[in-house]
């Protein structure tokens, strides 16, 4: 349960948008509005807009732009209304498709407030750090917290979620949430002399934790700096011994790295402490070596007792094939000299040929970019031997998402409205809906020699995170299946509410009357894109997980080299956490893929050889 005062965020968003619904209901044009900082308005002749709960006939907008209002709402941008009623009104007088154009001066204002907003949240989310304090219900624990937005509203529920046996509050001059075990309580703010006395004893704690992860090797000043910005420094524990233990970081690598040479260590689980143990021989024609040159010595590491556990033809397990492979064999870094591939595997035929010779599986993700051809295919074939499975990620116009016109064959391109052919993104509704079944019928088609040679797993249709739970999408899902006739697919969804409360079970009845397989993800949490890693078996041919890495601060950045966001190393310990996972859907498919798609040099195969080596272990299978 969750109460909130007048003055919230969620309140003031409501007054706005009953006010802009009076606005648009007279015609009134963003020129003639003033705003306040309340969410209320006058118009020119200095008289207040009436608010009013029905929206105007024929006023409808996409569920895109009640997210963005609802982000750029905790901003303290003063003309934060002000845009978003000029991007309500641009909406819906003729420019529908606003909310795509990235270059638009106003979208790209309001989405540096939408990103400044979610940066706040996960700053927050980050930088809490409770103390303890004794209340008239028992121990209590309190939180000073200035957060660059307010988004102690919007924020608040991953504390519930994470602390949810605790009693706790969080306190911040925008507003307060408070935690009782069963209601979690909005209020108004307040300043910081105000908030509770706090037994101080947690923070020793807190300095401890810190100085134990602390990772010298890796200390990188500027990149400290913009993780953990200053403004945040005066609330947080660790802060008063941040200087001392980087003025010390370079004495404590050196002594690293004689104790490694000395004796060397075991790898450890974390990744950030093996990478910073890790020994870094220098190869022939890298002066000076590091791992953005050459990062195949992670591979060396473990090649010794990775070897025997490579399995090729994948694991038979009471009756169930378990595949495990990675998500782009073509990858750019894994591409790298010395990362994965030999040095004599250059061509696209040798570097299929030697992986799989390594793995069983594999997924393409070259199809989401460009349609395949059906002579693509047949070569796919020839080059793998016949146990070989390739999972094929749908075209991106397949799945709602954006794609590059200069991309697209010249048929499907010249369907675009001339002024649309050198855009940077196009979507499927700029198309006519004969191009868009041409292109559905094309891609299937090149798939045939995969079909008949029964090497085509399932075409995966992932989706992205503004496919959200509703009942036009989850009817979207029997349109497909008439599309793909009895082709296998599996469905990956991207938004977080497909996992709550109701939305789950209408997804997965849709999904199995469909014959559509679900895909579990394993992924950072707290994101809006973040689903959590339920495992339902929605098809019993086949069940899929997809490994995406759980590297956090990445997850919804933007990066050139779009691998950083998954440059994540899981333990074997963490394999071995979905053991009991794996043991029910084994119990529940005829076939299990396991897809590895933390794609950074040779992250994703080093941990899909880990993953057989751990099913081989629990099971104790035989080979297929």
């Amino acid at each position: 349960m969750i109460s909130t005062p007048d003055g919230s965020v969620a309140r003031t968003l409501a007054q706005w948008r009953a006010i802009a619904r009076t606005a648009l209901s007279i015609n009134m044009p963003p020129s003639q509005l003033a705003w306040r900082d309340d969410g209320s308005a006058t118009h020119l002749f200095g008289e207040d807009i009436a608010p009013s709960e029905t929206a105007p006939a024929g006023a409808t907008v996409p569920r895109r732009f009640v997210a963005l209002a609802g982000s750029v709402a905790c901003h303290r941008d003063e003309l934060r209304w002000t845009l978003l009623y000029e991007l309500l009104w641009r909406l819906t007088h003729g420019e529908p498709h606003l909310l795509e154009i990235a270059s638009d001066p106003l979208m790209h204002r309001l989405v540096r407030l939408h990103r400044a907003v979610r940066r706040a949240s996960h700053k927050m989310k980050a930088f809490v750090r409770f103390r303890a304090v004794q209340s008239p219900d028992g121990e209590e624990f309190i939180a000073w917290f200035e957060p660059a937005a307010c988004v102690v509203e919007r924020t608040a529920p991953f504390f519930v979620d994470r602390f949810p046996s605790m009693r706790w509050a969080i306190l911040t001059p925008d507003g307060c949430a408070r935690w009782d075990l069963a209601t979690l309580t909005i209020s108004p703010g307040i300043e910081k002399h105000e908030a509770p006395a706090t037994d101080d004893s947690l923070e020793d704690l807190w300095r401890t934790y810190y100085a134990g992860i602390f990772n010298p090797a890796r200390l990188n000043r500027d990149a400290m700096r913009a993780e953990m910005p200053r403004h945040y420094w005066k609330n947080l524990p660790e802060a008063r011994i941040i200087e001392s233990l980087a003025r010390e970081a370079p004495a404590r690598v050196t002594r690293m790295i004689e104790q490694t040479l000395a004796a060397p260590t075991p790898l450890p689980d974390d990744l950030e402490a093996r990478e910073a143990i890790a020994p870094t021989p220098t190869p022939p024609g890298h002066e000076p070596w590091d791992e953005t040159h050459d990062p195949g010595w992670r591979e060396a590491l473990r090649r010794e007792r990775l070897v025997p556990d490579r399995w090729p033809e994948g694991l038979m397990i009471n009756g169930t094939t378990v595949l495990a492979g990675v998500a782009g064999w073509t990858d750019p870094s894994i591409l790298a000299s010395g990362v994965f591939y030999p040095s004599h595997a250059t061509s696209a035929e040798s570097r299929l040929r030697y992986y799989a010779e390594q793995l069983p599986m594999v997924e393409v993700d070259a199809t989401y970019y460009a349609l395949p051809s059906e002579e693509t295919s047949r070569r796919w074939v020839e080059r793998t031997p016949g146990h070989f499975v390739f999972n094929i990620k749908a075209h991106a116009l397949m799945t709602g998402h954006p794609t590059d016109p200069a991309r697209l064959p010249t048929w499907l391109k010249e369907d675009l409205p001339p002024r649309l052919r050198s855009v940077r993104n196009v979507y499927a509704h700029h198309f006519s809906s004969a191009a868009i079944d041409e292109a559905w019928q094309r891609f299937l088609s090149a798939l045939a020699p995969l079909r008949a040679a029964g090497k085509l797993g399932a075409v995966m249709l992932q989706f992205p995170k503004w496919f959200t739970p509703s009942p036009e999408n989850l009817a979207s899902f029997a349109r497909m299946r008439e599309r793909l006739g009895d082709c296998p697919a599996s469905v990956e969804v991207r938004h977080r509410d497909w996992l709550a409360d109701g939305a789950a079970s209408r997804l997965f009845d849709a999904l199995r009357e469909q014959r559509f397989t679900y895909v579990c993800v394993d992924a950072p949490e707290g994101w809006e894109s973040s689903v959590p890693a339920t495992m339902r078996v929605t098809n019993p041919d086949l069940a899929i997980i997809r490994f995406h890495g759980r590297r956090s601060a990445t997850w919804e950045d933007r990066h050139e080299d779009v691998a950083e966001r998954f440059r994540y190393l899981y333990s074997e310990g963490q394999l071995d956490g979905w053991l009991g996972t794996l043991a029910r859907t084994i119990d529940e498919s005829r076939r299990v893929h396991l897809t590895f798609n933390n794609n950074k040099w040779n992250y994703a195969a080093t941990n899909a050889i880990e993953m057989n080596a751990v099913v081989k272990r629990a099971f104790s299978p035989v080979s297929s």
